[in-house]
């Protein structure tokens, strides 16, 4: 045993640097792809709603609901689901969330195709199917209303959180 140990010990430095080496290079050829998406929301916000240049489905036919508000009140947990109804794709870029304080939330540039997204009122960073408001105190309460407005000022959806 005395005989395998330095040679046991020299494969081991040399397997460890030669991985470190592989990783070392595999990171500076990969360039991860990162996504930011900024979204353009504060509290009370008093900005007019943007033009986009996109085709607003018509008024007449549901494109989205809001499906729930969770831990209302609760800053860190406090949770609203958006949910795409209908077929297609749902630019939501200049779409605002207001409750009746008048607090607006604008959605970034995003696509809804199906499925749901999740807002939470809390810091943090988005991703695909979660944005954060940004908000430092809770935004919904019991018995609130919460209304979706598409990018031309229209009333797209309505929810009482209970």
């Amino acid at each position: 045993m005395k005989r395998w140990l330095p040679f046991l010990i020299v494969n081991i430095i040399v397997s460890a640097a030669t991985t470190l080496l592989v990783l070392t290079i595999w990171n500076r050829v990969n360039i991860p792809a990162t996504y930011t998406v900024n979204p353009t929301s504060s509290i009370n916000q008093t900005n007019t709603i943007p033009q986009i240049d996109s085709v607003l489905p018509p008024l007449d036919t549901p494109v989205i609901t809001i499906a729930n508000v969770f831990a209302a009140g609760d800053l860190q947990n406090e949770l609203l689901i958006v949910e795409r109804v209908g077929e297609g794709e749902l630019n939501l870029s200049g779409w605002q969330i207001i409750d009746q304080d008048k607090n607006a939330f604008v959605f970034p540039a995003i696509e809804l195709v199906k499925g749901q997204i999740s807002i939470y009122s809390r810091t943090g960073s988005n991703t695909v199917n979660t944005l954060f408001w940004g908000s430092e105190a809770p935004i919904w309460s019991p018995g609130e209303t919460v209304l979706i407005y598409d990018s031309a000022g229209q009333e797209r959806a309505s929810y009482v959180i209970p």
